[in-house]
């Protein structure tokens, strides 16, 4: 494997994680609204499986979780954040993402704050659309049975009865580790690193009790479809709370915050050289076709003077593109290639 000098690092630092978001935020207030509209209510559609999913199991087991019920809680949030994987991996997207993606955009100049409200409510609307819209499928189908149903509004009694202050605040916690989520699956760049960087933020909410908007379209939708609560009372209750706890958290406690750290809150300078490389990584996670040169697909790519490999365990750099892909740390020289064996020369997937 060689030494920490020939070491290439899977994963992005902090700063350039949330610039990516950023660059992600600007391409969703440049989307067009019929299409981004579109890809929010596949994401509702997600939101269902991964709901239904968590309900149905972890509900199909009453003596075992009556017994230990922290077991319950950990088998729904097990079972949960299959929606976020299927969403974030596919070009999906949430109310709450668009609550962290668009105001760090508009904190970076990249967006208006009419863009931004824009996306925010063809967020929310498209998400209860597609989980409306699988509930129905799921009640077509036949597959809420009694048990199911008595989870369902369990859920539902559990979720409107709390303060609006109350639930204000979980929906803060929330999108709090859900934008943790975006920002450490962004920063990951192979399957399995987003995998995981989106399970444990997820599956860490779900288990404390905090209140996720999209999620709540769908566990209080399906009570409203079945005809157990109207959808004034969810909507009072619960989703009105938590849409402006997910965005507080969102925009200010995330967006806000790294924006100060590394962005233009903070009077932070950012290299344009490494401009293109994150318009490329938040064309990929919102499934657009690039506009940037991609190097490794170019001709010439097994030249290893295209590639600079070289990168200690220790540095948290970002890396830029130019003419080529460079991970080499500012002010350090990288390695004689004419001295180094083509065999030998490791290709850095950029991505």
């Amino acid at each position: 494997m060689g030494g920490a000098d020939n070491m290439t690092s899977l994963v992005k630092g902090p700063k350039e994680a949330y610039l990516v978001l950023a660059e992600k935020g600007r391409l969703m207030v440049r989307e067009s609204s019929l299409k981004f509209f579109g890809q929010c209510v596949m994401a509702g559609c997600y939101i269902g499986f991964g709901a239904h999913l968590a309900v149905v199991i972890s509900g199909a087991m009453p003596g075992i979780t009556d017994e230990n019920p922290g077991l319950k809680k950990l088998i729904f949030a097990y079972l949960f954040p299959v929606n976020l994987v299927l969403i974030t991996l596919t070009g999906g997207v949430l109310y709450t993402g668009t609550a962290v993606a668009t105001p760090a955009a508009f904190f970076e100049r990249k967006a208006s704050l009419l863009d931004v409200l824009r996306c925010l409510v063809l967020s929310w609307v498209g998400n209860l659309l597609g989980s409306l819209v699988f509930a129905g499928f799921i009640l077509w189908c036949d597959l809420l049975d009694d048990r199911s149903q008595a989870s369902f509004l369990s859920i539902a009694e559990k979720k409107t009865s709390a303060r609006f202050d109350v639930t204000f605040a979980r929906g803060i916690g929330c999108n709090w580790m859900v934008s943790m989520a975006v920002l450490l699956s962004g920063q990951a760049q192979d399957m399995f690193g987003k995998v995981v960087a989106i399970y444990l933020p997820i599956s860490t909410f779900v288990m404390l009790g905090f209140e996720h908007t999209p999620a709540n379209f769908y566990l209080l939708g399906m009570t409203v479809e079945a005809g157990d609560m109207s959808f004034l009372d969810v909507l009072l209750k619960n989703l009105l709370p938590t849409t402006l706890g997910n965005l507080v958290a969102g925009a200010v406690v995330v967006a806000g915050s790294y924006s100060y750290f590394f962005g233009n809150l903070g009077n932070t300078t950012t290299s344009e050289a490494t401009e293109p490389f994150r318009r490329l990584q938040a064309q990929r996670s919102m499934g657009i076709e690039s506009d940037v040169e991609d190097p490794e697909n170019q001709p010439g790519t097994d030249d290893p003077k295209r590639y600079t490999s070289r990168q200690s365990a220790s540095s948290t750099c970002a890396p830029s593109i130019s003419s080529r892909v460079s991970f080499v740390p500012e002010g350090e020289e990288g390695p004689d290639w004419d001295a180094i064996p083509v065999g030998k020369v490791t290709k850095v997937n950029p991505v």
